[in-house]
């Protein structure tokens, strides 16, 4: 997020198209369950999430078609196998509530085959996906925002000059949006007189209906960012007057018609996203019984930008990612962030990303880039993408995103040791230690992501006990547990001409 110290919320970015397409799948999918604590396969193995965020959000907010900017791209399936190959085992797919319902009470059907089709290519190529109802500014109709359709949007005395172009997250404060927000918080009837969270609630039950037997469905994101309206902005009584009654409203509604996948869910947006405070006030017996199987998934962005990253962001990694762990585990659920990222631009943005990346490590954390591609971005979002409008990855950041971790576990994960810094000229010279211990759920072999673009010259493995095989069209290492109750596998890189290495 930028320019947050002046500003009530991130900053989201018009964003590129959508779509997963790749070689290299290792994932053996099922649906994904949660144990209170960690997510879990069907065989109990453990999941770790290092993911992307692909986004469409212009109209028709098809994730296949183009945005009206005139950019062209070609080779779609060619051109998001990079996500695969570059280790991370999940997207985050937005959906648009102005598609899928453009008029009160009628879903598009071909945006919602559309949205299944590129769920779909992405299952081919074992890729997760959590399917997110995207909210930016509230909707389409109100300044440069997405989200909501002009029909349930209050769009009285509001003028696009109210609107700022050189401060965006800033038009949260515009009346018409922040008055949106409340009619929606307050359920106020539509135009055609039914609740626009009855209309919400029931836009949902299609999207989970249709995907409710689908297991390379990840879960459902209800609402992205929500902001509190007309609600105090920075006191819990958003979140447990207005926020929880919604999500337990659309949790039953998705529960009608999928018992099985994660129902996600978010913390106001100005807590987090500005004071870095994710205790939501909610805890682990608030919600009903109906509302089980959940994630938390708050978003983290540096509070300072601009030109640089300051050092107190750096530093305070240390404290706030290991209260997003704390929260989560209060509420008994486990969690992802799911949108995490940077301007690539600013100066000390390597080092704010090799902190943060082991700060997640350290909290055996997953996590969610924002975002993965500037092929139909607009100039001013441009910075936090990982592939630059011709396709080519940005450096260092593609670097230290693509790094070796626990895909699945076979077990209960203990420890990530992997202390890169932010020169990716040292990346070579770097050793990897995973332990995991025994818990009587895991089955069958624990995968490790272990990429070439660390290990130019090869690696060789040591583990504490069992056997360990590596599959160079994966890019993953299959380690077979021995007799021990604690496993502890060590991957270091290899020197030029190094002998009995395994091979890319």
């Amino acid at each position: 997020m930028r320019n947050l110290l002046y500003a009530f919320v991130s900053v989201l970015l018009l964003a590129s198209f959508a779509g997963c397409a790749g070689a290299k799948s290792s994932v053996s999918h099922g649906t994904v369950w949660s144990d209170g604590t960690w997510l879990r396969d069907p065989q109990g193995r453990v999941i770790l999430i290092h993911g992307i965020n692909v986004s469409q959000k212009t109209p028709p907010y098809l994730p296949d078609s183009l945005p009206p900017t005139g950019k062209t791209i070609t080779g779609a399936a060619a051109y998001f196998a990079s996500i695969k190959q570059a280790g991370f085992d999940a997207v985050r797919l937005i959906i648009i509530w102005a598609g899928l319902e453009p008029t009160p009470g009628t879903i598009d059907q071909q945006y919602l085959d559309q949205i299944h089709q590129e769920v779909q290519l992405c299952k081919d190529d074992g890729l997760y996906v959590l399917l997110d109802m995207h909210q930016d500014l509230y909707s389409q109709s109100l300044c440069y925002g997405d989200g909501a359709p002009a029909w349930a949007s209050d769009l009285a005395g509001y003028s696009a000059t109210q609107c700022s172009t050189t401060n965006w997250a800033s038009n949260y404060l515009v009346p018409a949006i922040t008055q949106s927000f409340q009619n929606f918080w307050d359920d106020t009837p539509g135009p055609d007189g039914t609740g626009l969270q009855e209309h919400y609630a029931a836009a949902w039950q299609r999207v989970a209906a249709l995907f409710a037997t689908n297991t390379a469905v990840l879960g459902y994101e209800i609402m992205n960012e929500p902001y509190p309206g007309t609600y105090d902005l920075f006191s819990t009584t958003f979140e447990t007057q207005a926020l929880a009654p919604f999500y337990e409203k659309i949790a039953a509604a998705i529960r009608t018609v999928d018992p099985s996948h994660v129902i996600v869910f978010e913390p106001s947006v100005t807590r987090a996203n500005l004071l870095h405070n994710y205790d939501t006030g909610i805890s682990g017996t608030t919600f009903p019984k109906v509302f089980r199987n959940l994630v938390f998934a708050p978003h983290y962005y540096p509070l300072t930008s601009g030109s640089s990253i300051s050092t107190s962001d750096i530093t305070s990694l240390q404290t706030t990612i290991p209260e997003i762990a704390a929260v989560s585990a209060s509420m008994k659920t486990p969690y992802i962030v799911d949108e995490m990222g940077l301007d690539h631009n600013e100066s000390n943005s390597a080092a704010y990303m090799t902190a943060l990346l082991g700060a997640f490590d350290s909290e055996l954390g997953s996590w969610m880039y924002w975002e993965y591609s500037a092929a139909f971005l607009d100039n001013s979002g441009a910075g936090m993408t990982l592939l630059d409008p011709s396709g080519t990855p940005v450096f260092p950041v593609m670097d230290l995103l693509s790094r070796p971790y626990p895909v699945l576990t076979a077990g209960t994960p203990v420890s990530i040791s992997y202390p890169i810094t932010s020169d990716p000229a040292t990346f070579s010279a770097t050793t990897f230690t995973y332990t995991y211990k025994e818990d009587g759920i895991g089955r069958g072999t624990t995968e490790i992501f272990i990429p070439e673009l660390h290990f130019p010259s090869g690696f060789t493995v040591t583990t504490s006990d069992g056997t360990a095989a590596f599959d160079p069209s994966t890019d993953i290492l299959s380690f077979t547990k021995g007799a021990q109750p604690v496993h502890t596998i060590t991957v270091s890189p290899c020197n030029p001409g190094q002998s009995g290495c395994v091979q890319f």
